[in-house]
């Protein structure tokens, strides 16, 4: 049984069987799968069944649909793994898993409060949209936050190796008066990624502990002299 699981973020909403030759993804309360935030349209996508393939197409939204980052234009089949873009909302295509507990009631996730049953779609400009869509897309992918104040720097684990410190051919430049010209790296590994500490006045710290090198684990917080990052994993 093929299911659907919407996701926010890095939060898991529901899960949903493909069970129904045709579902309707929107705002809606008519709809299969409800979305309720003003980004998605009333009635926003379509998935159908067609001799044994799962296809979406969108319903003419104002925002579009997108699989794995890239705008659909007309019937696309679904394969194992892609990512439907809906708003900032993202449901997984899983051709083959269990079914996770069902929803009782619809997602509710709005943005600006609009309380009338009757509102409209919020219109995102394209250019808007595509980054959101990025920022979706790479906030569900292996990546680092530096927990800067209010505004967070997602740093993109998209390099076998990952050099942090000082020096000019860093990947990543880090300051401050503990910091080495090389300090650590970030390597990805057969099973996810470690950590490697190169500083000697400052070593690189892991959840408090000094270390050498270690595995990270999904909410890991890293200090780099006086920087800190947290690792988020593939989800």
């Amino acid at each position: 049984m093929a299911i659907l699981t919407l996701v926010f973020g890095r939060d898991i909403l529901g899960t949903f069987d493909v069970n129904r030759n045709k579902m309707i993804i929107g705002r809606a309360d008519d709809c299969d799968i409800v979305i309720d935030n003003l980004a998605v349209s009333r009635h926003h996508a379509i998935i159908e069944k067609n001799d044994g393939s799962v296809l979406i197409n969108d319903l003419d939204s104002n925002n579009g649909t997108f699989i794995n980052g890239q705008k659909i234009i007309g019937s696309t089949a679904l394969n194992f793994g892609d990512e439907i873009g809906i708003g900032k909302h993202v449901l997984v295509f899983d051709s083959h898993a269990k079914k996770r507990k069902p929803l009782d009631a619809p997602i509710k996730e709005a943005l600006p409060d609009m309380d009338s049953p009757e509102r409209g779609t919020m219109l995102v400009e394209p250019k808007s949209m595509e980054k959101i869509q990025k920022k979706v897309s790479a906030s569900r992918k292996a990546h680092l936050r530096l927990k800067n104040g209010h505004n967070d720097v997602l740093i993109r684990l998209d390099k076998a190796d990952l050099f942090f410190g000082k020096a000019s051919e860093c990947d990543v430049k880090i300051g401050g008066f503990f910091c080495s010209r090389k300090h650590a790296a970030i390597k990805r590994v057969e099973n996810g990624y470690q950590v490697i500490n190169f500083a000697v006045l400052s070593p690189t710290r892991l959840n408090g502990t000094r270390v050498q090198s270690a595995f990270l684990c999904d909410g890991d917080e890293i200090k780099m002299g006086g920087n800190t990052f947290l690792f988020h994993s593939d989800q």
